[in-house]
């Protein structure tokens, strides 16, 4: 068997012109240089130099033999460096599910971002409600998914990732369109329009701890379209919606886009990643690493094993 440092050997001599001056080249004895080519030769059975007193230069079998070398030789490196980037994570593939919007907000600026750091890795995203999506991540369809909250599941880690800031949803003729600030409790009395898709429900008990009280539960519409059609219907009156401010990239004529406040500041939602303790891939460690450092939590080292605090980040 013909071993890749021959083909060096063969590559370098026939460069230098010289198997002396390929010695010095490759810091080797030249009688060891000239021993692997004449193995080379003798296991080939054909000459792939001509010698003479000036030197060595290739025959015509040789530089046949030499055109594939060097391919191989190519191939190899290449190949090489495709293991190193696999395992480094700066090239595969990652399936990420969410169902928040990425018209705007954390999670379009994130994967932005990551795209541009790492163009040689293939991301495909996926919406779904929550229950499709721990169902991905559980048959292995998803490395990742992205909701709002953080509980446990079996077998599966999770760590938050980022939080935003609650919005309400108004017709351009309500009378909080111009307040400067509006507060939980302006809110008060409003009816409000949701969608029964995640993270409809979600914001449903929200609004219900929020502004819920003994004698007055706040009126809720759920209905079973998506989250552009409820903004498009906040549009006709008479009601209001709730959103994270991801949504704010949905510009629909007559409809505003305000941030809600509490008293120490704005009232915000956070959201967590959630992938198999099982999943060794290194893209989904690439971007835990890539989340870590945008949102400046320490970030996890392998085998990403530490379960995170349940502190919520902004």
């Amino acid at each position: 068997m013909i071993e890749l440092r021959q083909l060096r050997y063969l590559i370098a001599a026939a460069e230098a012109g010289s198997f002396s001056r390929a010695a010095r080249i490759m810091n080797i004895k030249q009688a060891t240089l000239s021993r692997h080519i004449i193995e080379v030769e003798k296991r080939l059975g054909m000459t792939l130099f001509n010698r003479n007193t000036r030197g060595a230069t290739l025959s015509e079998n040789g530089r046949i033999y030499l055109t594939t070398a060097q391919r191989i030789l190519k191939d190899f490196r290449e190949l090489n460096e495709w293991v190193r980037a696999t395992q480094a994570g700066e090239v595969g593939r990652l399936a990420v599910g969410f169902y928040t919007s990425v018209s705007a907000g954390n999670l379009r600026a994130t994967m932005s971002e990551f795209q541009h750091r790492f163009p040689e890795i293939k991301v495909r995203v996926f919406e779904r409600d929550r229950a499709m999506l721990l169902a991905g991540i559980e048959n292995g369809l998803l490395d990742i998914a992205i909701m709002i909250g953080e509980r446990p599941y079996s077998g599966m880690k999770s760590r938050p990732l980022w939080s935003e800031r609650h919005l309400v949803v108004l017709p351009e003729t309500h009378p909080l369109a111009h307040r400067e600030q509006i507060y939980w409790q302006d809110l008060a009395g409003e009816r409000f329009l949701l969608t029964e898709r995640d993270p409809g429900p979600e914001t449903r008990n929200f609004l219900l701890g929020k502004l819920g009280s003994p004698g007055y539960t706040p009126e809720i519409d759920l209905h079973d379209v998506g989250r552009d059609t409820i903004i498009s219907s906040i549009a006709l009156g008479g009601r209001v919606a709730i959103f994270a401010e991801s949504s704010a990239g949905i510009q629909v004529p007559g409809v505003l886009f305000r941030e809600i406040h509490e008293t120490n500041g704005h009232s915000r939602i956070g959201y967590s990643g959630y992938w198999r303790d099982d999943n060794e891939n290194p893209v989904l460690h690439r971007f835990l690493d890539l989340v870590a450092t945008r949102y400046s939590f320490a970030p996890h080292s392998e085998p990403y094993s530490a379960q995170p605090s349940s502190k919520e980040r902004s």
